[in-house]
């Protein structure tokens, strides 16, 4: 019974130990906040958007087909 009562003590410490230091590690990334658009990232008057279209430099696209393996005669 003694080792049962130690090893379950030793959980319930090991436990708390755990639970505080995820708690202070958290704690620091609350500064965090989720964001929709990135407008916090952009200063006033430096992005100027005059057209919105697509422009892809390469839009060549070759398709070859692999050889397949020849089969040995069977004999």
């Amino acid at each position: 019974m003694l080792i049962a009562e130690c090893i379950g003590i030793a959980i319930v410490i090991a436990l708390i130990i755990a639970f505080i230091g995820t708690s202070s590690l958290r704690s620091e990334l609350q500064s965090v906040r989720t964001a929709t658009e990135a407008n916090i990232y952009i200063k006033d008057g430096s992005f100027n958007l005059t057209k919105q279209d697509d422009i892809y430099v390469c839009k060549k696209v070759d398709k070859t087909a692999k050889p397949k393996p020849q089969q040995q005669a069977q004999r």
